[in-house]
């Protein structure tokens, strides 16, 4: 497999853009680290109070490795990320215009990662609410979006981190996720050695600064998403709800008929399948 080269990266970005971007990503690549996220966090934290974040790391900068030793997922759940395996990486970006909602932002690069997928692969997976994609029936990616909120109470940056399971780990997957984690691609090393993950990150990131500047979720996230018509499982303020999605809304939402009738908007926390 291809190494990871922050300079193969941005040749194959500024090949795919030809120029229809103003933003172009500046990548700080790691061999090992913790967690892309936690390393882009320190970094901002480390600044002065006060001080501008973007003028000391720039906009579309990119926190990439080859390895995380403490990869981390939604609601405080981990992230296998071994050596040589997949694609691990955060991208820094601030608010525009009126998207300031990370739920949309999250929505975007999902949207990203699919249609790179696509382009670069010719593989179309599918996507589930809110920030997981699969293939074949079984997770490959992972989204973790964070952020601050500013003095205004609006948000003032996103980091959005993405891991992707582009092939087995030498070892396989831990029993816990060996029925639930899959890879876009099946282990054969003539297979890996075509692989280039500087050109399919190259065209995630196109992909992802291309939404920024859309506050509403696209088309094929809302319509084609997994969990459409599917009854769900769901906690609000504490209670347990049972219903069944009827839509996905423009800000990201789950529109949900409840079991009773009522109809309740999701936005966050933990939804399960289930079968009412």
């Amino acid at each position: 497999m291809e190494p990871l080269s922050s300079t193969e990266i941005l040749r194959f970005y500024q090949l795919r853009n030809q120029g229809c971007l103003s933003l172009e990503p500046h990548v700080l690549l790691f061999d090992e680290i913790d967690s892309t996220n936690t390393e882009c966090k320190r970094r901002i934290q480390e600044l002065p109070y006060g001080e501008d974040i973007f003028s000391h790391i720039p906009e579309g900068t990119v926190f990439l490795s080859d390895y995380q030793t403490a990869g981390r997922g939604r609601m405080g759940k981990s992230f296998l990320s071994p050596k040589g395996s997949g694609l691990y990486f955060s991208i820094l970006t601030k608010p525009r215009g009126e998207n300031k909602n990370p739920l949309v932002l999250t929505c975007h690069a999902a949207v990203a990662v699919k249609r790179a997928v696509k382009e670069v692969f010719d593989i179309e997976l599918s996507i589930k609410w809110v920030n997981d994609l699969f293939y074949k029936g079984k997770k490959l990616v992972g989204i973790l979006a964070e952020g601050q909120l500013s003095d205004s109470s609006s948000l003032a940056y996103c980091i959005m981190g993405i891991g992707i399971n582009l092939f087995l780990p030498e070892s396989g997957f831990p029993e816990e996720l060996s029925g639930i984690a899959g890879t876009l691609f099946d282990y054969h090393e003539e297979k890996k050695e075509t692989i280039n993950r500087n050109q399919f990150l190259a065209s995630i990131l196109f992909h992802y600064f291309s939404l920024l500047d859309q506050d509403k979720v696209e088309e094929e996230y809302r319509k084609e998403n997994i969990l459409l018509t599917k009854d769900i499982l769901f906690t609000e303020n504490h209670q347990e709800y049972r219903g069944r999605v009827e839509a996905i809304l423009e800000d990201g939402s789950l529109s949900v008929r409840c079991q009773e009738g009522s109809m309740k908007i999701v936005s966050s926390g933990e939804v399960k399948e289930k079968f009412l």
